[in-house]
Protein backbone atom coordinates (compact mmCIF):
# COMPACT_ATOMS: atom_id res chain seq x y z
CA UNK A 1 0.00 0.00 0.00
CA UNK A 2 1.11 3.53 -0.72
CA UNK A 3 0.53 6.46 1.59
CA UNK A 4 -2.46 8.43 0.33
CA UNK A 5 -2.08 12.07 -0.61
CA UNK A 6 -5.19 13.09 1.29
CA UNK A 7 -5.00 16.76 0.32
CA UNK A 8 -6.08 15.93 -3.23
CA UNK A 9 -8.98 13.57 -2.74
CA UNK A 10 -11.61 16.31 -2.53
CA UNK A 11 -10.73 17.41 -6.07
CA UNK A 12 -11.04 13.88 -7.38
CA UNK A 13 -14.56 13.39 -5.98
CA UNK A 14 -17.22 12.86 -8.64
CA UNK A 15 -19.31 15.90 -9.40
CA UNK A 16 -22.90 16.02 -8.25
CA UNK A 17 -25.25 16.22 -11.25
CA UNK A 18 -28.63 17.91 -11.49
CA UNK A 19 -30.31 14.51 -11.96
CA UNK A 20 -28.80 13.29 -8.67
CA UNK A 21 -30.01 16.45 -6.92
CA UNK A 22 -33.54 16.10 -8.28
CA UNK A 23 -33.67 12.42 -7.37
CA UNK A 24 -32.61 13.21 -3.81
CA UNK A 25 -35.19 15.99 -3.46
CA UNK A 26 -37.91 13.65 -4.72
CA UNK A 27 -36.73 11.01 -2.26
CA UNK A 28 -36.96 13.53 0.59
CA UNK A 29 -40.45 14.60 -0.47
CA UNK A 30 -41.62 10.99 -0.44
CA UNK A 31 -39.77 10.34 2.82
CA UNK A 32 -41.60 13.19 4.56
CA UNK A 33 -44.98 12.40 3.01
CA UNK A 34 -44.87 8.77 4.15
CA UNK A 35 -44.12 9.95 7.68
CA UNK A 36 -47.00 12.42 7.63
CA UNK A 37 -44.63 15.40 7.86
CA UNK A 38 -45.39 18.73 6.21
CA UNK A 39 -43.73 19.45 2.84
CA UNK A 40 -40.31 21.09 2.92
CA UNK A 41 -40.55 24.79 3.75
CA UNK A 42 -38.55 26.53 1.04
CA UNK A 43 -38.00 29.69 3.09
CA UNK A 44 -36.73 27.63 6.01
CA UNK A 45 -34.55 25.62 3.64
CA UNK A 46 -33.03 28.82 2.23
CA UNK A 47 -32.42 30.11 5.77
CA UNK A 48 -30.60 26.90 6.75
CA UNK A 49 -28.52 27.00 3.58
CA UNK A 50 -27.45 30.59 4.18
CA UNK A 51 -26.66 29.88 7.82
CA UNK A 52 -24.56 26.79 7.05
CA UNK A 53 -22.67 28.68 4.33
CA UNK A 54 -21.94 31.57 6.71
CA UNK A 55 -20.77 29.52 9.69
CA UNK A 56 -19.25 26.54 7.85
CA UNK A 57 -15.57 25.71 7.82
CA UNK A 58 -13.27 23.24 6.09
CA UNK A 59 -13.79 19.93 7.99
CA UNK A 60 -10.15 19.30 8.97
CA UNK A 61 -9.77 22.89 10.14
CA UNK A 62 -13.06 22.71 12.03
CA UNK A 63 -12.16 19.59 14.02
CA UNK A 64 -8.71 20.95 14.86
CA UNK A 65 -10.16 24.21 16.18
CA UNK A 66 -12.64 22.37 18.43
CA UNK A 67 -9.72 21.47 20.68
CA UNK A 68 -9.35 25.13 21.69
CA UNK A 69 -12.63 24.68 23.58
CA UNK A 70 -12.83 20.94 24.29
CA UNK A 71 -10.52 18.28 25.68
CA UNK A 72 -12.19 15.26 24.08
CA UNK A 73 -13.77 15.38 20.64
CA UNK A 74 -15.85 12.41 19.48
CA UNK A 75 -16.25 12.02 15.73
CA UNK A 76 -18.98 9.51 14.91
CA UNK A 77 -19.56 7.66 11.67
CA UNK A 78 -22.61 5.60 10.79
CA UNK A 79 -20.87 3.23 8.41
CA UNK A 80 -17.32 3.26 7.04
CA UNK A 81 -16.70 4.88 3.67
CA UNK A 82 -13.69 5.62 1.51
CA UNK A 83 -13.97 9.37 1.90
CA UNK A 84 -14.43 9.14 5.67
CA UNK A 85 -11.32 6.98 6.01
CA UNK A 86 -9.30 9.46 3.95
CA UNK A 87 -10.68 12.32 6.04
CA UNK A 88 -9.43 10.65 9.23
CA UNK A 89 -5.97 10.35 7.69
CA UNK A 90 -5.93 14.01 6.73
CA UNK A 91 -6.86 14.98 10.29
CA UNK A 92 -3.62 13.63 11.77
CA UNK A 93 -1.22 16.54 11.01
CA UNK A 94 -3.92 19.07 11.94
CA UNK A 95 -4.33 17.39 15.32
CA UNK A 96 -0.60 17.66 15.96
CA UNK A 97 -0.72 21.37 15.12
CA UNK A 98 -3.55 21.74 17.65
CA UNK A 99 -1.49 20.08 20.38
CA UNK A 100 -3.34 16.76 20.18
CA UNK A 101 -1.25 13.60 20.11
CA UNK A 102 -3.85 10.93 20.85
CA UNK A 103 -6.43 9.19 18.71
CA UNK A 104 -8.74 6.69 20.37
CA UNK A 105 -10.36 4.16 18.04
CA UNK A 106 -13.22 1.74 18.56
CA UNK A 107 -12.02 -0.77 15.97
CA UNK A 108 -9.09 -2.17 17.98
CA UNK A 109 -8.92 -4.01 21.30
CA UNK A 110 -6.84 -3.12 24.34
CA UNK A 111 -5.26 -6.57 24.23
CA UNK A 112 -3.37 -5.31 21.18
CA UNK A 113 -2.29 -1.93 22.52
CA UNK A 114 1.35 -2.99 22.66
CA UNK A 115 1.15 -3.80 18.94
CA UNK A 116 -0.24 -0.36 18.17
CA UNK A 117 2.46 1.37 20.19
CA UNK A 118 5.19 -0.63 18.47
CA UNK A 119 3.62 -0.03 15.07
CA UNK A 120 3.49 3.78 15.18
CA UNK A 121 6.95 4.13 16.79
CA UNK A 122 8.87 1.74 14.54
CA UNK A 123 11.53 2.78 12.04
CA UNK A 124 9.59 1.06 9.25
CA UNK A 125 5.84 0.71 8.81
CA UNK A 126 4.90 -2.95 9.32
CA UNK A 127 1.63 -3.59 7.51
CA UNK A 128 1.42 -7.16 8.84
CA UNK A 129 1.54 -5.78 12.37
CA UNK A 130 -1.19 -3.28 11.50
CA UNK A 131 -3.38 -6.06 10.16
CA UNK A 132 -2.84 -8.06 13.34
CA UNK A 133 -3.88 -5.08 15.47
CA UNK A 134 -7.10 -4.83 13.44
CA UNK A 135 -7.86 -8.53 13.53
CA UNK A 136 -9.87 -9.12 16.72
CA UNK A 137 -12.40 -6.35 16.27
CA UNK A 138 -12.32 -6.62 12.49
CA UNK A 139 -13.26 -10.29 12.39
CA UNK A 140 -16.14 -9.62 14.76
CA UNK A 141 -17.61 -6.82 12.64
CA UNK A 142 -16.28 -7.60 9.12
CA UNK A 143 -14.18 -4.46 9.38
CA UNK A 144 -10.85 -4.46 7.53
CA UNK A 145 -10.31 -1.62 5.10
CA UNK A 146 -7.26 -0.02 3.51
CA UNK A 147 -8.33 3.55 4.27
CA UNK A 148 -8.69 2.79 7.98
CA UNK A 149 -5.46 0.82 8.20
CA UNK A 150 -3.76 3.81 6.59
CA UNK A 151 -4.77 5.96 9.56
CA UNK A 152 -2.10 3.95 11.39
CA UNK A 153 0.31 4.76 8.58
CA UNK A 154 -0.50 8.49 8.87
CA UNK A 155 0.29 8.49 12.61
CA UNK A 156 3.49 6.50 11.99
CA UNK A 157 4.55 9.10 9.39
CA UNK A 158 4.04 11.94 11.88
CA UNK A 159 6.23 10.16 14.43
CA UNK A 160 8.85 9.49 11.76
CA UNK A 161 9.00 13.16 10.78
CA UNK A 162 9.40 14.49 14.32
CA UNK A 163 12.59 16.51 14.24
CA UNK A 164 13.33 15.72 17.89
CA UNK A 165 12.91 11.98 17.30
CA UNK A 166 10.18 11.89 19.98
CA UNK A 167 7.61 9.39 18.74
CA UNK A 168 4.81 10.12 21.16
CA UNK A 169 1.74 10.42 18.88
CA UNK A 170 -0.41 7.45 19.88
CA UNK A 171 -3.33 5.42 18.63
CA UNK A 172 -5.19 4.00 21.61
CA UNK A 173 -7.45 0.95 21.36
CA UNK A 174 -10.75 1.41 23.19
CA UNK A 175 -12.71 -1.83 22.94
CA UNK A 176 -11.80 -5.15 24.53
CA UNK A 177 -11.90 -8.72 23.31
CA UNK A 178 -15.03 -10.78 23.90
CA UNK A 179 -14.67 -13.88 26.08
CA UNK A 180 -15.54 -16.53 23.51
CA UNK A 181 -14.36 -19.35 25.79
CA UNK A 182 -17.22 -18.53 28.17
CA UNK A 183 -19.75 -20.05 25.77
CA UNK A 184 -19.89 -23.28 23.81
CA UNK A 185 -18.36 -23.41 20.32
CA UNK A 186 -21.89 -23.84 18.94
CA UNK A 187 -23.28 -20.80 20.77
CA UNK A 188 -25.02 -18.16 18.70
CA UNK A 189 -22.96 -15.04 19.38
CA UNK A 190 -25.73 -12.85 18.00
CA UNK A 191 -27.96 -13.85 20.90
CA UNK A 192 -28.42 -11.35 23.77
CA UNK A 193 -28.08 -14.27 26.20
CA UNK A 194 -24.59 -15.05 24.95
CA UNK A 195 -23.46 -11.45 25.49
CA UNK A 196 -24.08 -11.68 29.21
CA UNK A 197 -21.10 -14.05 29.24
CA UNK A 198 -19.04 -12.53 26.42
CA UNK A 199 -18.56 -9.14 28.13
CA UNK A 200 -17.00 -9.96 31.56
CA UNK A 201 -15.64 -6.39 31.92
CA UNK A 202 -19.02 -4.79 31.32
CA UNK A 203 -20.41 -3.10 28.24
CA UNK A 204 -18.17 -1.92 25.45
CA UNK A 205 -19.39 1.64 25.96
CA UNK A 206 -18.51 1.71 29.65
CA UNK A 207 -15.13 0.10 28.99
CA UNK A 208 -14.26 2.57 26.25
CA UNK A 209 -15.25 5.46 28.51
CA UNK A 210 -13.00 4.12 31.27
CA UNK A 211 -10.06 4.02 28.84
CA UNK A 212 -10.76 7.58 27.67
CA UNK A 213 -11.03 8.92 31.22
CA UNK A 214 -7.92 7.09 32.44
CA UNK A 215 -5.66 7.65 29.43
CA UNK A 216 -6.64 11.21 28.53
CA UNK A 217 -8.92 13.02 30.96
CA UNK A 218 -7.07 12.04 34.15
CA UNK A 219 -3.72 12.89 32.55
CA UNK A 220 -4.92 16.22 31.18
CA UNK A 221 -4.29 15.21 27.56
CA UNK A 222 -6.51 15.98 24.59
CA UNK A 223 -7.76 13.24 22.30
CA UNK A 224 -9.77 12.65 19.16
CA UNK A 225 -12.09 9.68 19.58
CA UNK A 226 -13.36 7.89 16.46
CA UNK A 227 -16.31 5.57 16.99
CA UNK A 228 -19.59 4.57 15.50
CA UNK A 229 -22.42 7.07 16.04
CA UNK A 230 -23.81 4.85 18.79
CA UNK A 231 -20.79 5.62 21.00
CA UNK A 232 -20.15 9.18 19.82
CA UNK A 233 -23.42 10.80 20.94
CA UNK A 234 -22.65 12.47 24.25
CA UNK A 235 -25.50 14.60 25.64
CA UNK A 236 -28.40 12.55 24.33
CA UNK A 237 -29.25 9.07 25.53
CA UNK A 238 -30.80 7.15 22.67
CA UNK A 239 -33.96 5.08 22.52
CA UNK A 240 -32.84 1.47 21.87
CA UNK A 241 -32.80 0.36 18.24
CA UNK A 242 -34.40 -3.05 17.71
CA UNK A 243 -31.40 -4.28 15.68
CA UNK A 244 -28.35 -2.22 16.60
CA UNK A 245 -28.99 -2.47 20.34
CA UNK A 246 -30.24 -6.07 20.49
CA UNK A 247 -26.80 -7.22 21.68
CA UNK A 248 -23.77 -5.55 23.24
CA UNK A 249 -25.54 -2.38 24.40
CA UNK A 250 -25.92 -0.98 27.89
CA UNK A 251 -29.51 0.08 28.52
CA UNK A 252 -30.52 2.07 31.61
CA UNK A 253 -34.05 3.40 32.18
CA UNK A 254 -35.00 2.42 28.61
CA UNK A 255 -32.15 4.45 27.13
CA UNK A 256 -28.87 3.33 25.55
CA UNK A 257 -25.74 4.57 27.33
CA UNK A 258 -22.73 4.66 25.04
CA UNK A 259 -19.10 5.60 25.59
CA UNK A 260 -19.57 9.34 25.03
CA UNK A 261 -22.56 9.40 27.38
CA UNK A 262 -20.34 8.06 30.17
CA UNK A 263 -17.57 10.55 29.40
CA UNK A 264 -20.00 13.45 29.18
CA UNK A 265 -21.44 12.57 32.59
CA UNK A 266 -17.95 13.18 34.03
CA UNK A 267 -16.57 16.15 32.07
CA UNK A 268 -19.73 17.68 30.52
CA UNK A 269 -18.99 20.14 27.68
CA UNK A 270 -15.26 19.49 27.83
CA UNK A 271 -16.40 16.67 25.52
CA UNK A 272 -17.87 17.47 22.11
CA UNK A 273 -19.66 15.30 19.56
CA UNK A 274 -19.33 15.78 15.81
CA UNK A 275 -21.18 13.47 13.43
CA UNK A 276 -20.28 12.69 9.84
CA UNK A 277 -23.41 13.02 7.74
CA UNK A 278 -24.95 9.62 7.12
CA UNK A 279 -28.36 8.05 7.82
CA UNK A 280 -29.31 7.78 11.49
CA UNK A 281 -30.99 4.81 13.18
CA UNK A 282 -34.81 4.90 13.04
CA UNK A 283 -37.62 3.37 15.05
CA UNK A 284 -38.32 0.61 12.53
CA UNK A 285 -41.86 1.66 11.60
CA UNK A 286 -40.72 2.97 8.21
CA UNK A 287 -37.37 1.22 8.10
CA UNK A 288 -34.26 0.89 10.21
CA UNK A 289 -32.63 4.17 9.11
CA UNK A 290 -33.74 7.74 8.61
CA UNK A 291 -32.49 11.00 7.13
CA UNK A 292 -30.96 13.35 9.74
CA UNK A 293 -33.08 16.38 10.51
CA UNK A 294 -36.11 14.69 8.91
CA UNK A 295 -34.47 15.25 5.53
CA UNK A 296 -33.71 18.96 5.83
CA UNK A 297 -29.94 18.56 5.88
CA UNK A 298 -29.97 16.38 2.75
CA UNK A 299 -32.33 18.87 1.09
CA UNK A 300 -29.96 21.75 1.84
CA UNK A 301 -27.14 20.01 -0.02
CA UNK A 302 -29.35 18.79 -2.88
CA UNK A 303 -30.65 22.30 -3.63
CA UNK A 304 -29.17 24.28 -6.52
CA UNK A 305 -28.14 27.00 -4.03
CA UNK A 306 -26.42 24.55 -1.69
CA UNK A 307 -23.35 25.57 0.34
CA UNK A 308 -20.03 24.38 -0.99
CA UNK A 309 -18.89 21.12 0.54
CA UNK A 310 -17.08 19.31 2.12
CA UNK A 311 -18.03 21.52 5.04
CA UNK A 312 -18.33 21.34 8.83
CA UNK A 313 -20.55 23.52 10.98
CA UNK A 314 -21.94 23.91 14.49
CA UNK A 315 -25.49 22.71 15.12
CA UNK A 316 -25.84 23.87 18.73
CA UNK A 317 -27.01 27.43 18.07
CA UNK A 318 -28.94 29.41 15.46
CA UNK A 319 -31.73 28.12 13.24
CA UNK A 320 -29.85 24.91 12.49
CA UNK A 321 -30.02 23.90 16.16
CA UNK A 322 -33.81 23.63 16.02
CA UNK A 323 -34.02 21.29 13.04
CA UNK A 324 -36.21 18.43 14.32
CA UNK A 325 -35.21 14.76 14.24
CA UNK A 326 -38.68 13.36 14.84
CA UNK A 327 -38.18 10.29 12.62
CA UNK A 328 -35.00 9.18 14.39
CA UNK A 329 -34.89 7.11 17.53
CA UNK A 330 -32.80 9.96 18.93
CA UNK A 331 -35.78 12.31 18.66
CA UNK A 332 -35.39 15.91 19.75
CA UNK A 333 -33.47 18.25 17.47
CA UNK A 334 -29.98 18.49 16.00
CA UNK A 335 -28.65 20.44 18.97
CA UNK A 336 -29.49 17.47 21.22
CA UNK A 337 -27.81 14.97 18.90
CA UNK A 338 -24.46 16.70 18.36
CA UNK A 339 -22.35 19.84 18.78
CA UNK A 340 -21.22 19.84 15.16
CA UNK A 341 -21.85 18.24 11.79
CA UNK A 342 -19.56 17.25 8.92
CA UNK A 343 -20.89 16.97 5.38
CA UNK A 344 -18.30 15.20 3.22
CA UNK A 345 -20.31 13.74 0.39
CA UNK A 346 -23.76 13.36 -1.12
CA UNK A 347 -25.44 9.95 -1.32
CA UNK A 348 -24.49 9.64 -5.00
CA UNK A 349 -20.81 10.07 -4.10
CA UNK A 350 -20.83 7.59 -1.24
CA UNK A 351 -18.29 4.84 -1.99
CA UNK A 352 -17.41 1.86 0.17
CA UNK A 353 -13.97 1.65 1.76
CA UNK A 354 -11.49 -0.70 0.11
CA UNK A 355 -11.40 -4.19 1.69
CA UNK A 356 -7.96 -5.40 2.69
CA UNK A 357 -6.86 -8.22 0.39
CA UNK A 358 -5.92 -11.62 1.82
CA UNK A 359 -7.23 -10.72 5.23
CA UNK A 360 -7.98 -14.31 6.26
CA UNK A 361 -5.54 -17.08 5.40
CA UNK A 362 -4.44 -20.48 6.61
CA UNK A 363 -2.55 -18.99 9.53
CA UNK A 364 -5.52 -17.22 11.12
CA UNK A 365 -8.69 -18.88 9.84
CA UNK A 366 -9.13 -21.01 12.98
CA UNK A 367 -9.06 -17.90 15.13
CA UNK A 368 -11.35 -16.09 12.70
CA UNK A 369 -13.93 -18.88 13.00
CA UNK A 370 -13.77 -18.65 16.76
CA UNK A 371 -14.29 -14.90 17.00
CA UNK A 372 -16.73 -14.32 14.17
CA UNK A 373 -20.25 -13.38 15.20
CA UNK A 374 -21.84 -14.84 12.09
CA UNK A 375 -23.00 -18.42 12.83
CA UNK A 376 -22.13 -19.76 9.37
CA UNK A 377 -18.58 -18.43 9.60
CA UNK A 378 -18.06 -20.05 13.00
CA UNK A 379 -18.44 -23.49 11.45
CA UNK A 380 -15.38 -25.66 10.75
CA UNK A 381 -16.49 -25.82 7.13
CA UNK A 382 -16.10 -22.07 6.54
CA UNK A 383 -13.34 -21.10 4.15
CA UNK A 384 -11.11 -18.14 3.44
CA UNK A 385 -13.40 -17.27 0.52
CA UNK A 386 -16.39 -17.15 2.88
CA UNK A 387 -14.69 -14.56 5.06
CA UNK A 388 -13.64 -12.53 2.04
CA UNK A 389 -17.22 -12.57 0.77
CA UNK A 390 -18.50 -11.42 4.16
CA UNK A 391 -16.07 -8.49 4.17
CA UNK A 392 -17.04 -7.41 0.65
CA UNK A 393 -20.71 -7.79 1.57
CA UNK A 394 -20.21 -5.50 4.59
CA UNK A 395 -18.50 -2.94 2.36
CA UNK A 396 -21.40 -3.08 -0.10
CA UNK A 397 -23.92 -2.59 2.71
CA UNK A 398 -21.99 0.45 3.92
CA UNK A 399 -22.05 1.96 0.44
CA UNK A 400 -25.78 1.39 0.01
CA UNK A 401 -26.81 2.99 3.33
CA UNK A 402 -28.80 5.82 1.77
CA UNK A 403 -30.70 3.43 -0.52
CA UNK A 404 -32.33 1.92 2.57
CA UNK A 405 -34.21 5.14 3.28
CA UNK A 406 -37.83 4.60 2.16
Amino acid sequence: LQAVNCSSYWVLSPLVGADDDNAMLEKIKGFRARRLLTPLDQQYLDLLSEEIASIGDEPVQYVGELFSRHQIVFVGQGTPSRKTGLFFQELVPKLLAAGVKNIGIEWACVEDQSLLDALVRADFFDEDLARTALFRWGVRHHFAYIEYLDLFRAVWAINQNNSNNVRDFRIVALDYDIEVTAVTPEADLTSPYAWEHLRPKGSSGRHMAEIILREFVDTGEKALIITRIAHAVSRLRRVPHHLEDSIDSEILNDRVVGAANHVYSVIADRAATVLIHQPLPADGIYGDYTLPGDGYLDAVFAASTRPKFPIAFNVNFGSISNVPCSTSIDGGDLAAVAHGWIFLETPSQHVAPTPLPNRINESNIAEARLYSLEPSLRQASSTEKDFTAALFSAAAEAELGWTQIV
